[in-house]
């Protein structure tokens, strides 16, 4: 089998890595024996210190809080939105029975006024919410 600089090239990574088999280690050494040029070259490479630059942590930054906190506003934020849609749709309710359809709102206008009501409160709260979570 021809081993070409290309493959070599494959494998450099995992041979500085120190990760591949003996056998493709013995291939690559075998190699590098045999072109001393690119030994070199991979020798400076080797030799190349890469400045490491670590981000210092924020200070009081909770990575873990910060998720907790918008988890909690999100299902708080959903459920405000289910209630919002059920007391919104409530007054249409119908109910058919023996023939007959009734209209919550022709039926019982005072509990569609409360239902309302809610449903106002719910759209104002899920609003609320919804903007108070546009800084996160």
């Amino acid at each position: 089998m021809n081993v070409t600089k290309d493959i070599i090239n494959d494998l450099i990574p995992l041979y500085a890595a120190n990760e591949c088999s003996a056998d493709t280690r013995a291939l690559v050494e075998e190699y590098l024996r045999q072109h001393p040029d690119e030994a070199a070259a991979l020798r400076r490479v080797n030799d190349l210190t890469i400045p490491r630059t670590t981000a210092a942590p924020s200070a009081g930054l909770d990575e873990l809080g910060s998720l907790r906190k918008a988890r909690r506003l999100i299902r708080r934020r959903s459920w405000v939105l289910g209630f919002a849609i059920f007391f919104s749709l409530v007054p249409f309710s119908v109910l058919h029975t023996g023939g007959h359809t009734y209209w919550l709102f022709l039926e019982s206008p005072k509990s569609v006024l409360i239902y309302g009501a809610l449903a106002l409160a719910s759209w104002f709260a899920y609003f609320n919410l919804r903007n108070s979570s546009q800084g996160l």
